[in-house]
């Protein structure tokens, strides 16, 4: 009969030392992730794994992880009477790799396991209060971080019978994208068109500009030879995403489209230089009109007998001139002009007036 003893011992033992064992931790490999193949406790204990949401939280901001920042992690587990709680947790990019690196923050109660890539409980950890049991780690995402990290986890609510029976596995998911930075960037001047000889202030616009830290120059460069610009003479920081300028744009200006420098920043064909009015007589301004603007095909300029009328692109060239003698209005054929802005200047008695039009 000893020798039966003797046998059923040394058949159990092995199963012995494996519970006690996995109550000091996961041998690695089990947390349920893709990396781990999808095992988990339950290769050990009997039953199928539930899957929970919310057991895994962290610190990482909303907007996502930063490559090289360490971040707490922490495992919850929950189950209603349970005796012991053990767990494994781990982290992988989309393709099921581990990455970073985990520290453990609780000594007497969680480790590494699974080659360092995974926490664990300690014999220490195992012990519940009321129905749940918390563990916290902290993970460093790696220097050149993928573009998203997964968690996983899985748990065993243990019914304390030092048998692999009658214990119940939970495992949970966290996902976490890679923080962007957004791209500082220029929206808008307004006014986004002035002539000839303005002296005047501009709003410039920006989205996650943070000015408010330093602007050192803010410049206006024609939009087909950058060596053509002037500089604003003023510059005023309201906000991190607002600047007012003083601008004194030369008489002799290129008319045309100019881009528009805050230090780094460039904002293409965002300004337009127009023709200098000259003399704006209210005669003029009442007598002169262009219609239908803007145009496609044809447009009618109305304006005093013995006027000059001359069409100009917006590079400054004039590309079509006409004499009213006997008539306020004529009627100028633009379908074979390309899309775009354009100037209509009128000239009577040596005053002139400019009025811009928009070919679609």
């Amino acid at each position: 009969m000893k020798k039966v003893y003797n046998l059923l011992l040394i058949i159990a033992l092995p199963s012995i030392l494996v519970l006690y064992s996995y109550n000091s931790g996961s041998p690695g490999g089990k947390s349920g992730s893709p990396g781990d193949g999808g095992s988990t406790c339950t290769e050990c204990h009997s039953g199928t794994s539930q899957s929970q949401s919310g057991w895994i939280t962290t610190n990482i901001p909303t907007e996502g992880f930063t490559a090289g920042e360490t971040y707490t992690i922490t495992a919850t587990g929950t189950h209603s009477g349970v005796v012991k709680f053990g767990f494994e947790l781990t982290a992988e990019d989309a393709f099921g790799s581990k990455i970073g690196v985990f520290t453990i923050s609780e000594s007497g109660r969680t480790k590494l396991t699974n080659a360092n890539h995974a926490v664990t409980q300690t014999a220490g950890g195992t012990s519940v209060s009321g129905n749940s049991n918390t563990w916290s780690m902290d993970w460093t995402a790696p220097a050149s971080s993928p573009s998203v990290v997964k968690f996983y986890a899985a748990f065993n609510a243990a019914n304390g019978n030092g048998m692999t029976s009658g214990d119940i596995i939970y495992t949970s998911f966290s996902s976490y994208n890679l923080y962007i930075a957004p791209v500082p960037q220029l929206t808008g001047v307004d006014p986004n068109t002035e002539h000839q000889g303005y002296e005047g202030e501009l709003v410039i616009t920006g989205d996650d500009a943070e000015w408010t830290s330093r602007v050192s120059n803010v410049s206006f460069k024609f939009h087909d030879d950058n060596n053509i610009s002037f500089d604003a003479s003023e510059i005023s920081i309201t906000t991190d995403e607002m600047l007012t300028i003083g601008v004194l744009i030369p008489e002799d200006m290129e008319i045309g489209v100019y881009d528009v420098h805050v230090d780094e920043l460039v904002l293409e064909n965002g300004f337009t230089v127009d023709i200098y009015d000259g003399i704006k007589d209210n005669y003029l301004t009442e007598a002169v009109s262009v219609y239908p603007n803007p145009a496609t095909s044809n447009v009618t300029v109305s304006s005093p007998i013995g006027s000059e009328i001359n069409i100009v692109d917006i590079s400054g060239r004039t590309i079509a001139q006409y004499k009213i003698d006997n008539t306020t209005t004529i009627n100028v054929n633009i379908s074979h002009y390309n899309s775009g802005l354009y100037f209509v200047q009128v000239i009577h008695n040596g005053n002139s007036f400019t009025d811009k039009l928009l070919i679609k």
